[in-house]
């Protein structure tokens, strides 16, 4: 590394331009098809820890990222619910805005299916229960399931209908 050139099996050497930088990505909740580094690529790297989306933020990623019901109030709910999944005390990691998004692409298609409206009560559930039971890891010896703790935080997050904007109605001068 201090050299700024790599070695490459049936390539040969390759020279780093000046300015060169390598930028990785590490997932301390996942180990699954990953080596542990050795201590001398530890000691040339720096460490950037990096949170979560502002609630704002997931909001806007999952209406640009959803459209339709993303946008609108089972989006804004969807976001809710992921976010609580990260602090909840059964759950060891918690979704990410993927979940978010999936929930509210998931609902629109079991709203097209069912012929219902985004905003039902079960359809929601439903979606929800596709879109992060599989996505959240309990803790070990909570005895609760996923799905448990999914019905749980739909429930604590009802869904927020948007108060139309005085002046908005249709039927009023």
């Amino acid at each position: 590394m201090s050299e700024r050139e790599l070695h490459i099996p049936r390539l040969g050497r390759v020279a780093a331009e000046s300015g060169f930088r390598v930028v990785a990505a590490m997932n301390p909740f996942d180990a699954v098809g990953t080596a542990r580094i050795s201590s001398a690529v530890y000691d040339r790297v720096s460490r950037v820890s990096m949170g979560y989306q502002s609630l704002e933020e997931e909001t806007e990623i999952v209406g640009r990222e959803a459209k339709g019901a993303g946008a609108g109030p089972l989006g804004n709910r969807a976001v809710r619910v992921v976010r609580a999944t990260r602090n909840h005390s059964d759950v060891r990691v918690g979704s990410s805005v993927r979940g978010a998004i999936d929930l509210s692409l998931i609902a629109e298609q079991l709203a097209n299916l069912r012929e219902q409206s985004v905003t039902d009560e079960e359809l929601g559930l439903d979606a929800a229960l596709a879109a992060l039971s599989g996505r959240i890891r309990v803790r070990e010896g909570s005895g609760r399931t996923p799905e448990a703790i999914v019905r749980d935080l739909w429930a604590a997050n009802p869904l927020e209908l948007e108060e139309p904007s005085p002046g908005s109605d249709p039927g009023k001068a």
